[in-house]
């Protein structure tokens, strides 16, 4: 009769993960056996199974709080953009005349989305400043430089490249880290509406584009009214 030790010396290493697998509560009522285990971590220092599963629990706990706190940090700069976009839309809504139109874009910029510099560009066949950061230009003059941003579907976050940065910010090129660039479109309106920052990280390309987005359908409406005033 074949003795228990050579039964067990005849077991494959599948063999064993195939019962195990068949009955995975054979460790339930066995603690002692399964205190005895013991496994060969990648430092070559021998921990119980136990202790092993204690250590990969705390692993994926710290995992998940990581994950948990990137989501809080995701959620709380959205609520703040949010916030920002909702204040600046409600300005222009209110606004009664050109001059307070234009006010109303500024103060949000400085204060609200604390911005370096700021341009507003409207593409059309009478060039002309309309103030010190917003003009009308020809769309023949500015596709050399910004034609890639012109045709974006979606708003821009992130770096620019030197030619865009340098006609959408002028003299205030060489501040810029990271930028915003939101094409406004409606019917007879093509614009660019451009917002920079001396933070590289302020308008990182990953942030979502939803409320300021926002803001272009806002101006896409309300900024016609207040060109031919």
């Amino acid at each position: 009769m074949t003795n228990t030790k050579e039964s067990a010396d005849s077991l494959t290493a599948s063999e064993v993960e195939d019962y195990l697998e068949q009955y995975p509560d054979f460790f339930k009522s066995r603690d002692t056996l399964l205190q005895a285990l013991s496994l060969t971590g990648d430092s070559g220092n021998t921990v119980s199974l136990v202790e092993r599963q204690a250590e990969r629990l705390r692993e994926q706990n710290a995992e998940i709080r990581q994950r948990l706190d990137e989501l809080i940090s995701v959620a709380e700069r959205n609520n703040e953009i949010f916030n920002k976009c909702r204040s600046l839309v409600l300005s222009l809504i209110s606004s009664s005349d050109s001059g307070s139109f234009f006010s109303a874009l500024e103060k949000s910029f400085k204060r609200e989305f604390n911005s370096t510099t700021y341009s507003l560009i409207i593409f059309g066949k009478e060039p002309r400043h309309i103030n010190h950061f917003a003009s009308i230009v020809s769309e023949a003059s500015a596709a050399d430089y910004v034609g890639t941003l012109m045709q974006a579907k979606e708003p821009i976050l992130g770096v620019l490249r030197p030619p865009e940065q340098d006609f959408l910010f002028r003299h205030d090129s060489d501040k810029i880290e990271s930028a915003a660039v939101l094409a406004v479109r409606a019917k007879n309106l093509n614009a660019l509406l451009a917002i920079g920052s001396e933070s590289p990280t302020y308008f990182e390309s990953g942030l979502g584009t939803l409320f300021i987005g926002f803001v272009a359908d806002a101006l896409a409406l309300l900024l016609p009214k207040h060109l031919d005033n």
